[in-house]
């Protein structure tokens, strides 16, 4: 009898299950892959919500320890506001008397934040400045007067005499790549008036 001999290859069939098996394989570990990178997106996001809640608070805090002080006089405008509270100074490693200034540049669309600690206001050094916040579309400050001649509270855009104002406002407009966001916050001065 002849020696037949067995075809040693591989059938269609048994090509076609492999094929299957590899396709679904596939497509679970780039469904995993891809979400994955999904999650790690979603995680390192930049909310901001997460660096406006940071500034208002550092912002009111600021605002809470303003004081009245000989040589730092309270001065505010639309974009600019400076005046003498208490901070933390680096420089000094102790919680000192100081001046903080928070200004807006449009161009760079940044608000800026700046402190001098005692010594460095009156030797004319400049502070340690940041950026508080980035993407800002729009800026406005504005602040709570009473006028004792009229017997009156109303608010200012400006607010240069020199006086602690009762309050301060500050509206600005955020936007991210997908959309703007207004935020509204009014701060009381327990020493302002």
């Amino acid at each position: 009898m002849p020696c037949m001999k067995k075809n040693k290859g591989v059938t269609f069939i048994e090509l076609m299950v492999v094929v299957v098996i590899l396709s679904v394989v596939s497509l679970a570990l780039y469904s995993t892959f891809n979400n994955g990178i999904k999650i790690w997106q979603r995680i390192n996001k930049q909310l901001p919500e997460e660096d406006l809640d940071i500034f208002f608070d550092r912002f009111s805090r600021d605002l809470s320890n303003s004081l009245k002080f000989t040589g730092i006089n309270f001065l505010g405008t639309e974009k600019r506001l400076e005046f003498a509270t208490l901070l933390s100074s680096s420089r000094l490693e102790k919680r000192t008397v100081g001046k903080v200034i928070y200004f807006y540049e449009p161009g760079r669309k940044v608000l800026n934040r700046q402190q001098k600690d005692f010594a460095q206001v009156y030797s004319a050094e400049e502070g340690m400045g940041t950026e508080t916040l980035r993407n800002i579309k729009f800026l406005r400050l504005r602040y709570y007067i009473y006028d004792k001649e009229k017997k009156e509270y109303f608010w200012k855009d400006e607010s240069s005499t020199g006086k602690i104002p009762l309050a301060v406002s500050i509206e600005l407009e955020l936007s991210d790549d997908m959309q703007a966001y207004n935020f509204t916050k009014t701060v009381s001065i327990p020493v302002g008036g």
